[in-house]
C-alpha cells in the first residue's frame, strides 16, 4: 500500500499547469481596488470565501463555518434568487450591514434537474411568490431602481445595496 500511495503522490507532483478563473480575477481586482477595506459583501458562499481570502472583505455567508446564525443570514442572502420583490430583498440585506451583492447568473439559471433551481427551491420555501419572475433574473438584466451595478463582466454583477 505505502509503494502506490508513494507512485500516486509522485505522479500528482508531476502534474504541471495552473489554475485559472480571470472572469473570478477581475472580480477579486475590481473588489481589493474599487471598495473600502471595510466594505461588506455577501453573494454565494463559494464566491464569498474567494473574497475573504484574497481580498480580506467582510463577507456575512461563508461556507466553511457551520451555526443555526450562519444558516439563516445564508437563507436572507440567497433571497436574491427567489422571486421575492427586489424591495424586500434589497431592506433583508441593508438589515445585515451588507453593501455590495455579487450576483451570479449560474445561481439563477442553473438546472440539474426539473424542481433543482434556486427559484424553484424557494417556490417550496415561499409559495406566495410562486409564478413571479425570479429576481435575479430581472436584476441580470437592469439592476435599477433599487441596486446599482458597479461591475460586470461574464460570469459576475456587484450590485452596490445601500447609498
Amino acid at each position: 500500500m505505502s509503494i502506490q500511495g508513494v507512485s500516486n503522490i509522485q505522479t500528482q507532483l508531476n502534474i504541471k499547469g495552473e489554475f485559472s478563473n480571470i472572469a473570478q480575477e477581475e472580480l477579486l481586482e475590481w473588489i481589493k481596488f474599487s471598495t473600502k477595506p471595510n466594505a461588506v459583501f455577501a453573494g454565494a458562499m463559494p464566491t464569498m470565501a474567494s473574497v475573504k481570502l484574497s481580498t480580506g472583505r467582510p463577507i456575512v455567508n461563508h461556507p466553511h463555518y457551520e451555526d443555526a446564525g450562519l444558516r439563516a443570514r445564508t437563507k436572507m442572502v440567497y433571497s436574491m434568487y427567489s422571486r421575492k420583490h427586489a424591495k424586500e430583498v434589497k431592506k433583508l440585506l441593508i438589515d445585515m450591514g451588507v453593501q455590495y451583492f455579487i450576483l451570479e447568473d449560474a445561481w439563477c439559471t442553473r438546472r440539474t434537474k426539473t424542481g433543482c433551481t434556486m427559484s424553484e427551491i424557494w417556490d417550496i420555501e415561499d409559495p406566495s411568490n410562486v409564478g413571479k419572475t425570479p429576481l435575479c433574473s430581472i436584476l441580470s438584466k437592469e439592476s435599477l431602481p433599487h441596486f446599482v451595478t458597479l461591475f460586470q463582466n461574464n460570469v459576475y454583477k456587484v450590485l452596490k445595496v445601500g447609498i
